[in-house]
């Protein structure tokens, strides 16, 4: 991969592969980062996609490519950018395979934190979902959306309760997440149930408790 760059890509910088991969994609996928760097000095077009729209940026989040991802949001690479055939951002595929390190990275450099996919799924919805606890907590307290549903109506706290994610469950509870929203008539206590998540379930039933509590205590004032 080195040798064929450094034979290759001073004079063909852009140059693509029939899959529209550049070298500099390529580059950033086995997060060899100095051929990267010798790319971008060499003014490889550092947001050129592949066909299925995937930047050079997106392939060093998917993999989880810090110092790559440094370096291209470092030379202005569009850190919004989304696959064209999903709209999966590169933030979104940073939040699915838990890559913390560079979630950080993409959030302190301004990422759209509530950009969603095609299906309306937030970063926050799949990180919920994969059961990334720690990328979880990074997105609340960014101001994710915490009650964005997918297109289909599931929500972040619905997923994570399918999952049997207890610790998401708590981090969404604690900062309010609706427990209320229901998909196909069923809320996140009922599907928790059906999937026999005791441990959740028995959260869950606490949490009604004291909501209905609270809401007897207000009408009695």
């Amino acid at each position: 991969m080195v040798k064929w760059c450094l034979y290759n890509c001073i004079s063909n910088v852009n140059h693509c592969r029939d899959t529209g991969a550049s070298p500099l994609f390529m580059a950033c996928q086995k997060g060899h980062t100095e051929v990267v760097q010798m790319l971008i000095n060499n003014k490889a077009d550092i947001n050129k996609c592949k066909d299925n729209g995937s930047s050079p940026l997106f392939i060093a989040c998917q993999e989880g490519h810090t110092e790559v991802v440094q370096m291209l949001i470092n030379n202005k690479a569009d850190i919004n950018k989304c696959r064209d055939n999903d709209g999966v951002s590169p933030l979104f595929i940073a939040c699915q395979e838990g890559h913390t390190e560079v979630v950080q990275m993409l959030i302190n450099n301004k990422a759209d934190i509530n950009k969603c996919t095609n299906e309306e799924a937030s970063p926050l919805f799949i990180a919920c979902q994969k059961g990334h606890t720690e990328v979880v907590q990074m997105l609340i307290n960014n101001k994710a959306d915490i009650n964005k549903c997918i297109r289909t109506g599931e929500s972040p706290i619905f997923i994570a309760c399918y999952k049997g994610h207890i610790e998401i469950v708590e981090l969404l509870l604690e900062h309010e997440a609706d427990c209320n929203i229901k998909w196909r008539g069923l809320t996140p206590l009922d599907i928790a149930r059906r999937k026999n998540h005791t441990n959740i379930v028995h959260l869950l039933q606490k949490v009604e408790i004291i909501y209905i509590r609270s809401s007897t205590d207000v009408i009695n004032q």
